[in-house]
Order: C-alpha cells, then structure tokens, then sequence
C-alpha cells in the first residue's frame, strides 16, 4: 500500500507540474520554459521527466506568428543556435530551442559515453509542439522543425506518421521539417512512406564523412517514389556542421562515433538490425571512430536563404 501511495504522489506531481508549465505558456509567458515529457529507456520503461527550452519572439508585430523548434546536435546547446535564433526573428518567427539533454544530466551523446534515446528526443519535440500550439502569439497551424546532425534525426522521424501517432498528443502537428546535416537517413523504416501532412526538406554538405548525402538521396527518392513532399539541397564541398563558424578552420573529431557505414532497418517488432542482421548498438560491427567537420562561409549564407524559402513555402508567406 506505501508504494501506491508513493505512486499516486508521484503521479499528481507529475499532473500539477504539466498543468503549470501548460498554463503558464497559455498566458504568454517566454523565456525559459519547463516541458514535461518522458524519459525512455532502451527496455521501453517510461519515466517522467521535465526539460527545458528558450521561447523568443520576433521583435516586430503583435499578433500571432509562426514559430520554429529547433532541436540541437549530439553535443547540445551551442553557441550557433543562438545565431539562428537572431536569423529566425529577423525572419518574422518565433523560437523555442529545446533542450534535451541538461535536465537528465547528459552533456554530450556524440562520443557514445552517454545516450538520451530518440525516443526520449521525439517525445521532447512533441510535447514541446503542444505547449507552442497553446500560446497566445504563436500561430499553432504553422510550427515548423528545425533539427541539426543528431536533432536532425528527431526531425526526420517527427515526419513519420507512426512516431507521430506515438507521440503527439494534441491537435497540431508540424507544418514543416527541415533536417541539416541529419543522422538517421541509412535507417529504413517500416510502413515508412506513410508521413505527416507536413513537407521535409534535408539541407546537406557533398564531402559529409559523418552523416553523408547518399543515404539522404536514398531517403528522399523512396519517398518522392510515393508521391511524398521531400525534398534535398546539397553544398558542394561542403563539410558537417558547414553552419558553426567554431570549426575554423576544418578539423576531424577522433573520438566521436560514427553511424555513416551502417545500414539500419526496423523489424516488424520495431526494433533495429544491423548490416548484419544483429541488433543495432553502438557496439555494431558497421560502427566507426572519427569524422571531419568544417565551417563554409558560402554554404552557410546560402543554407539560411534556402531554410528561409522553404518555411515561407510551407507557411504560404509568400
């Protein structure tokens, strides 16, 4: 009886806290903001959790406006996204940088020292999509995903219509995808050309050693094979992370792993295999150590014009 009690305690907590962090968005509020979500483990046990994200507002305009989540890489919250934030305002959209990693403790996930699950990822975006979809300046028909390298994967997926039939749990969906530089492309899924309403647009570099362009390109036409709106740009030259001016000059991280050889598909059971057929891990045989990434002046400017275009073309601005 004393766990029960402890359960039911827990539960209200849970309850409260979610009711709060809704009705506080609800009522205009910014700034940094508290999302309740879960936390999944690998053995699929759920426990709850609260992250947080940064809610900004353009500066100009009072009524409602569209809005961008935007999902970080393996390493976090860094430095650029706040660049991106400034060209989004300058845009006429709100942001909310969501992170995942902090409040469970995980600094980085690129080395494979520490992991925050996909899962835990796309339960983050959805239930920080509801919250967006409640405030009163954000227009909730056109919320659009931003996602970078690893948050690039959490944007490939959130389009998928069975992780959206998992996650969601409101009345609004993603307008828009926009995946930069994603991992997640050499995944194949099951039932995997039934998508969100939403378009996809994948942004990335020819020379990409770390999440490469031809997966991507396999991914696209898969899907444009069902008459899907997804699309692909290419940078010519252009290196992962060609957007973050701290890799000044190019430089290869030798410790990070490396997915870029391994070929993944989903079982009927929802779990993944490897080249070989085995479950995939980090600990996969397709697994590597190792990747280049560099900044690119020229694709950066002209990856903020493209991203730009095609979230004017999905909130029809134009």
């Amino acid at each position: 009886m004393r766990e029960w009690r402890i359960l039911l305690v827990v539960l209200l907590a849970a309850g409260c806290a979610s009711m709060n962090a809704f009705t506080s968005v609800s009522e205009g509020r910014t700034g940094r903001i508290d999302i309740p979500t879960l936390t999944l483990a690998p053995n699929g046990d759920e426990t709850p959790a609260v992250v947080t994200g940064e809610l900004s507002l353009p500066s100009d305009g009072s009524g409602r406006v569209p809005a961008v989540i935007l999902f970080h890489s393996c390493a976090g919250v860094q430095p650029n996204l706040a660049d991106w934030v400034e060209q989004l305002h300058r845009m006429g959209f709100a942001t909310l940088v969501l992170d995942s990693f902090t409040a469970r403790g995980v600094s980085e996930v690129c080395t494979g020292r520490a992991s925050v699950s996909i899962g835990s990822r796309l339960t983050d975006a959805f239930r920080a999509l509801s919250m967006l979809g409640a405030h009163p300046r954000i227009d909730p028909r056109r919320i659009a995903a931003l996602g970078f390298s690893h948050g690039g994967w959490v944007t490939l997926w959130a389009s998928q219509a069975q992780f959206e039939r998992r996650f969601l749990r409101a009345h609004v969906e993603f307008a828009a995808h926009a995946a930069v530089y994603p991992a997640g492309c050499n995944a194949r899924l099951l039932t995997e050309t039934d998508m969100a309403p939403g378009p996809v647009r994948i942004f990335v570099g020819t020379d990409d050693d770390w999440t490469p362009m031809a997966p991507c390109r396999e991914w696209v036409a898969r899907r444009q094979a069902a008459g899907r709106r997804v699309s692909l740009v290419d940078y010519r030259g252009a290196l992962h992370a060609f957007d973050v001016p701290a890799f000044t000059p190019p430089r290869r991280l030798a410790d990070v792993v490396n997915p870029a050889s391994c070929a993944v598909v989903q079982r009927r059971d929802g779990t993944f295999v490897d080249n070989e057929g085995r479950p995939f891990s980090g600990l996969s045989a397709c697994m590597s150590r190792g990747a280049m990434l560099g900044y690119s002046p020229t694709a950066h400017k002209q990856l903020v014009a493209d991203v730009r275009a095609f979230f004017d073309e999905s909130f029809k601005l134009r």
